[in-house]
């Protein structure tokens, strides 16, 4: 096991960029508008971090099982592989891995009891058997690389650091938090991402850093602006889409993706718009 970020499988392996995670989504793209795509995202964050709740987990262990479920489908479909199982299964995985381990039975029971839900009223037909062969597909294409770099460990230094009382590390908290929503975690450094959380807290509550330098800190610290300006903005746009974010409509863009026909192309489109102006032309002609 790596010590640092910098060694690790992480790092290696698995530090994607924006034009290979597009392209991982292509298919789903045929069957769904990419608004859909991120709603669908944040509805099975929003998933993961309730079954958390239920099984009583520490934030870093839902945070661990939703980067295994952000990697499974950077390189599989939504449409072709049932997220749910897949959902239950990255937190039945992540469990074992930090240490918080529960009985494969445990974490099916309480999936079909969340799923059960007046509000939910989905139905999950999967049972232990069929989690634990499901764990052997998630750790195949997870190449096994299992140990995560989270940002809580130094968003915590950094705050210490800062010395800004307990609600800015709890306001910056929860901003990493909702990180786990976009796919930030599979494009930058965990650091990073905790910088980001600062940044963005002072720019929502000024009044507890004005006894701060931040710009003069942030310069000392001599990492990329660049970048945590681009984490920053894209916190923004998370927060911007939820506003208007209706869970309970998710389900049924699910069951749509995973059901309906390709969306036609723009190719397929103008083809269709020319062909249907040749017919009323002709028919035209002939009156």
């Amino acid at each position: 096991m790596a010590a640092n970020y910098w060694d690790s499988s992480q790092f290696k392996y698995w530090k994607l960029d924006r034009t290979s995670l597009q392209k991982n989504k292509l298919e789903d793209l045929q069957y769904a508008e990419a608004a859909d795509i991120f709603r669908i995202e944040i509805y099975f964050a929003n998933l993961m971090h309730k079954l958390g709740k239920r099984l009583q987990l520490r934030q870093q262990v839902t945070a661990t099982a939703l980067v295994y479920f952000k990697r499974f489908y950077a390189k599989n479909s939504f449409r072709v592989i049932d997220p749910y199982l897949v959902a239950s299964t990255c937190m039945y995985l992540a469990c074992k891995i930090e240490e918080s381990p529960h009985h494969i039975r445990t974490i099916v029971h309480e999936t079909k009891n969340m799923l059960l839900e007046p509000r939910e009223a989905i139905p999950f037909p999967y049972d232990h058997h069929v989690l634990a062969e499901c764990e052997f597909y998630l750790l195949e294409d997870l190449q096994f690389h299992l140990i995560i770099f989270h940002p809580y460990r130094s968003l915590s230094i950094y705050m210490a650091d800062l010395k800004l009382g307990r609600s800015c590390l709890q306001t910056a908290w929860f901003i990493v938090n909702d990180s786990y929503r976009t796919n930030l975690c599979l494009l930058y450094p965990p650091h990073m991402i905790a910088l980001a959380a600062i940044y963005l807290m002072c720019s929502l509550y000024p009044e507890h850093v004005e006894k701060r330098d931040m710009r003069q800190w942030f310069a000392d610290l001599q990492v990329e602006i660049e970048q945590i300006v681009e984490i920053t903005q894209e916190l923004i746009t998370l927060y911007e889409f939820w506003s208007d974010f209706k869970e309970d409509k998710v389900p049924a863009i699910i069951n749509k993706l995973r059901t309906s026909p390709p969306l036609p192309s723009l190719s397929q489109s103008q083809s269709q718009s020319q062909s249907q102006a040749q017919s009323r032309s002709l028919n035209q002609r002939k009156k």
